[in-house]
């Protein structure tokens, strides 16, 4: 498979959610159009309730689209499956599973041996900068600490695509931007398919290599802008492309942003 064939195809998607009201169903996404290369950094942008979260359950296979199909690798997404794995804001670990035991927990669901598992899991929390730390419960560690394992839960499987719903949303500055270094960093190694929603427009810039802008509701994929540096070494944020492309991603949400706004006040009222 080239890096240009799509690892995922999102063809004419629509989710429709039954309300209290039978007669006024809730549309979250209309027509969705969307293809993800193989080994691709994809980021998702787009104004609050536009059916980012809902798109990527339906790329997890957490639900089933209404309209439309989605493939991966050619074949239709008819449910989860261990070629992918989901980082969510929430970093929905085991409480009382060391940090060492919640990464290894998926490997169990594939029947590793234990050794294997303990030394696979060793080595996916040195991968996040978590190395002397696999004796510890999730209440001893910080949060930016506790999203480092979520990654590495999902990346110990060993899936071909990493689904990343604002995994860093919850965090102060400095730990964002350490764990978006970081992140990058194991993208290049590693060759994961990254899908990756954010609110932030920096995040997206400095994440993405392609970033998708996102209607307001119904969400329908608006434009996908390409982000292209001669390295993404250094600070980029100080390459004066940075703020181009900034501008140019804020001018395509001004209005969709606007639009939310509105029917926010509208559902409200």
């Amino acid at each position: 498979m080239t890096a240009t064939t799509a690892k995922i195809a999102v063809r004419g998607v629509g989710k429709v959610f039954r309300t209290r009201d039978a007669d006024r169903p809730f549309t979250a996404l209309d027509g969705v159009d969307l293809d993800v290369r193989e080994g691709e950094f994809l980021t998702l942008v787009g104004p609050s309730g536009c059916g980012k979260s809902t798109l990527l359950d339906l790329i997890g296979g957490l639900a089933a689209p209404t309209s439309g199909e989605i493939l991966l690798d050619g074949e239709p997404v008819t449910g989860p499956g261990l070629d992918r794995g989901v980082v969510f804001q929430q970093y929905a670990l085991f409480p009382w599973r060391t940090a060492l035991a919640n990464v290894a927990f998926g490997l169990e669901a594939k029947s590793v041996p234990r050794r294997e598992r303990e030394e696979r899991a060793r080595h996916h929390l040195g991968l996040v900068g978590l190395r002397g730390f696999e004796d510890r419960y999730p209440h001893e560690l910080s949060g930016g600490m506790r999203q480092r394992v979520a990654i590495a839960r999902s990346l110990a499987f060993d899936p071909d695509v990493l689904l990343m719903d604002e995994p860093f949303a919850a965090l102060d500055a400095q730990t964002r931007e350490s764990l978006q270094e970081e992140l990058l960093g194991i993208w290049e190694r590693t060759g994961k398919t990254i899908v990756f929603i954010t609110h932030g427009i920096d995040e997206a810039v400095y994440l993405g290599q392609r970033v998708a802008v996102m209607t307001s509701r119904p969400g329908r994929i608006k434009q996908v802008i390409d982000v292209e540096f001669d390295s993404r070494t250094g600070d980029l944020r100080a390459d004066p492309r940075f703020g181009e492309y900034r501008h140019r991603l804020w001018t395509l949400l001004r209005d969709e942003v606007a639009a939310a706004r509105e029917q926010e006040v509208a559902r409200v009222g």
